[in-house]
């Protein structure tokens, strides 16, 4: 079954939040909607609102992309600091297979030999 639905609109003030079949109610921090909302439903009989509800902020189309946009490049960069960092722990291995040591692993990777020591143990955790 689908959560209950509510749309949170920025007004001056606060947020106007619209739910299906109920009047639009008023809260003052976006923080507060959720609770708000479902204490409403809850009261007017909306089935599953005990269960929880769905918040959406809709701050209109151009803000309503960049945050999406912002939020994708999030995503994205985590990604590739994840991939990032398998890439240091296999080329620290490789130089430690090449006979590097780990201070001159450290200085041609730009990073302390502290982060060597890791990227190492990390590496044969790994298998």
């Amino acid at each position: 079954m689908d959560l209950p639905k509510i749309v949170a609109h920025r007004t001056e003030g606060g947020w106007m939040l619209k739910m299906d079949g109920l009047a639009p109610a008023y809260v003052r921090r976006l923080s507060e909607a959720a609770d708000c909302g479902r204490a409403l439903m809850k009261a007017a009989g909306v089935p599953g609102a005990d269960n929880g509800i769905q918040l959406t902020v809709d701050l209109g189309d151009e803000l309503n992309q960049r945050v999406k946009a912002a939020t994708q490049a999030t995503v994205d960069a985590r990604k590739a600091q994840l991939r990032a960092a398998v890439e240091l722990r296999r080329t620290a291995s490789a130089l430690k297979g090449q006979g590097l040591t780990g201070r001159d692993i450290a200085h041609v990777l730009h990073v302390s030999p502290q982060r060597v020591s890791q990227l190492l143990a990390q590496s044969t955790a790994e298998g």
